[in-house]
Formats: structure tokens, sequence, C-alpha cells
């Protein structure tokens, strides 16, 4: 399980499975390792047995090996992860091989689509809100902002100005918008997606550069000029950095889209639901939400396509993944 939300990744998983009779095993990401073992004491504090969840602490340099044995194992029935693309393609590499059932969250490209009917105010809000929650680390933080034609000046100028009003510090103030990314390579991987990017003939309209300060600090950037090709659009920015990419009608857009080797979210907006309803369904992704922001919630599916992973968590759907279908 990933770092960024160390608790609501687990239980999100966890609860289900513990719920339809199964035990975990728990392989958390090492800069978390203090909620894996929280997690583990909470569970036998609300009565559950002793060891049904148990926090695997592994050397990172032992991980891979200990991981294949582990889903080689014949009392092990499946796995799932959240993570990156390789990792997940390793995992779900030696569950095939072993045919077993895996479930597959890799992380996302969301598209936030802006039909040139939307309420130019709300959606450019809401796209703040939908990519720099959590400093931008995050699966669902739309990514790519594609804007129609005729509303894109004026959507554009209130995106960069909204991001230039968040504020920047200590992530425990109340009034934190913006805190530290989690660690200094992940900031100096997201320095060198912008740098790649304004090479490829992005353009900068605000931050694109650390903060000098102690931690990993990155300013809120928005690159416009964006689309296939350029960096920021082609790969998962984990961090404040947003893509504008501007498309002439909606046909464009849905094209615009799904040029993407991810397919998690989509944010769609328009004043007329059935349209925006009508776009959604030309475009790949495991969830669409419609005048506002894509986020989980524990009573519907979640979970990708293409590169984004397969399998659902959370719901029905995603208590299911932790069973088998019997016929009597």
């Amino acid at each position: 399980m990933p770092w960024n939300f160390p608790f609501w990744q687990v239980m999100r998983f966890a609860i289900p499975t513990l719920a339809t009779g199964n035990a975990v095993l728990l392989k958390h990401s090492p800069n978390v390792t203090g909620s894996a073992i929280a997690i583990e004491q909470l569970l036998v504090r609300a009565g559950f047995p002793p060891n049904l969840l148990t926090s695997l602490i592994i050397p990172e340099p032992e991980v891979a090996a200990v991981s294949e044995k582990l889903i080689a194992d014949p009392r092990i029935a499946a796995v799932t992860l959240t993570g990156s693309n390789r990792a997940g393609s390793s995992v779900g590499a030696l569950a095939g091989r072993a045919v077993k059932k895996s479930v597959l969250e890799l992380g996302g490209s969301d598209a936030f689509v802006v039909l040139d009917d939307a309420d130019v105010d709300a959606a450019s809000t809401a796209a703040v809100k939908a990519r720099f929650t959590n400093s931008g680390q995050s699966c669902v933080c739309a990514k790519r902002f594609l804007i129609a034609h005729s509303i894109a000046e004026e959507f554009t100028r209130q995106f960069v100005a909204k991001t230039r009003a968040l504020t920047v510090g200590d992530p425990t103030a109340p009034d934190t918008q913006i805190g530290p990314l989690s660690r200094a390579d992940l900031r100096d991987q997201l320095h060198l997606q912008v740098e790649k990017s304004l090479d490829q003939g992005a353009q900068l309209l605000t931050g694109g550069a650390p903060i000098d300060r102690p931690g990993n600090w990155y300013q809120p950037t928005v690159l416009a000029a964006t689309g296939p090709g350029v960096t920021a659009f082609d790969e998962e920015t984990f961090g404040p950095v947003a893509a504008i990419a501007t498309a002439a009608d909606d046909d464009s857009l849905v094209t615009l889209a799904n040029s993407s080797d991810y397919g998690l979210g989509l944010s769609i907006w328009s004043t007329d639901t059935d349209r925006a309803i009508a776009v959604a369904r030309r475009i790949t992704s495991g969830a669409a939400f419609v005048n506002t922001i894509v986020a989980s919630d524990p009573r519907v599916p979640f979970g990708g396509t293409k590169q984004s992973g397969h399998g659902r968590e959370l719901a029905t759907a995603g208590i299911r993944e932790s069973t088998n279908v019997r016929t009597y």
C-alpha cells in the first residue's frame, strides 16, 4: 500500500477483506511503517484476533524476493496493490503466473474536461481543489485540464489566479493549502517533468521550481500549451503541477481525454447534464463525475482501466473482490 493516505488506503481493502472471512498480510510503504503497525494494533484493540492482519516489515532490497515467495505460496489466495505501474506490472505478472486473482490500482492522469457551456467560475474553483489536494499527491487528482477554446482564456486566467492564491506552508497549520512533498526524490522527479515539458513547448504560467526552504517543497505550477507528446500531459505528475490543453469542440476534447495510457477518473463540466454524460460515455475511465471532482467514496466502486489497473475497491463491487462466487 502507498504512503499518500497511509490509513485510508489500507482500510479500504482491509475492512471488506476481513469482513468476508479472509486474513491479511500487509506490506506498507517503508516511509509509513508507523501507520502499518498502528493499524495492526487498532484491529486487535477493536476485538479482532491477533495476527488476522499482520504487517510485514521488510528491508527494501528484499521486497521483490519476499513478494514473489508470498504470492507463490498456496496459502495466499489473492493480492491487491495500490502503487506505481512498475510495481503493479511486477505483482500482476506474479499473480498471473500463480493463477491468482489480483486487484491493481496503479494511479492515473485524470482528465478535467470543461465544455464551452460550463460555469467557468465554478469549474476553475473546483479545478484548483482537484489538482492541489494533498499537494497533488493522489492518483485521483485531476492532472490534465482540457478546455474548450471559446472559454479557455477566461478559465486559464481564473485557474492561474486561484492557484497563485493558495497558501503554502506548515501542513499542521489550519490555513495551509499546500504542504511539502513526501520525499526529495519525488520532488526532483516532478521538477524534471516540468523542465522536460517546457523544452517540449509547454508554457509556464506560474510556479515551475522547488521552494528554497527546509523540506521537499515545490511551487504550485500551471503549464499551458500541453498535449500529447508533452511530458506533463503524457505522464502522471505526482505533485502540484497542472497541464492545460485546449480543443475546438466536444469531439476534440474526447480525443484529448483518451490520449492517455491511464484511465482512472474523469471530471466533466457543463450546464447541460445530458451533454456531459454523452461526452463522458465516449471517454475511457473507471469513473465519471459530472460537475464535481473525482473522489473515492465507500458507497461507490473505485478502480481504473488501461494502465490505471483493474479490479475494484469499495462498495459492493469491492467487497466481492474478496470473495469467490459459489453456485449451489
